[in-house]
């Protein structure tokens, strides 16, 4: 998924019309220079193995689940993690935050 459609996806989950989730895999410090607004959870992605029960929720109701980390490489593995686990609807974040702030808010900190 690219920022421009994540960003689209964000606005219309704000007004009721959409439904997904959005999982933060990078590290807290990574998390306290910035953050998406919208995001539901994070679980940096060396935890995610040991954590992925708390996404259990997630995995039964069937909604999608978009990961992003800083430049979307960490977010791929736990794509794959995701997926290998029974999630069907998983989607990285292309380019990651750094993405999506050059493309959709140019606000965000960059690291």
């Amino acid at each position: 998924m690219n920022p421009k459609e994540l960003k689209t996806r964000l606005d219309a989950r704000k007004s009721g019309n959409d439904d997904f989730y959005l999982l933060d895999v990078r590290n807290p410090n990574e998390q306290e220079i910035a953050t998406i607004e919208g995001t539901d959870l994070l679980i940096p992605v060396a935890d995610l193995p040991a954590r992925i029960g708390e996404l259990d929720p997630w995995k039964s109701s069937g909604k999608e689940v978009v990961v992003y980390c800083r430049s979307g490489a960490r977010s791929a593995n736990a794509c794959g993690l995701l997926k290998s686990s029974g999630f069907s609807k998983v989607f990285n974040l292309e380019g990651g935050i750094l993405f999506y702030s050059d493309e959709v808010d140019p606000s965000l900190a960059k690291y």
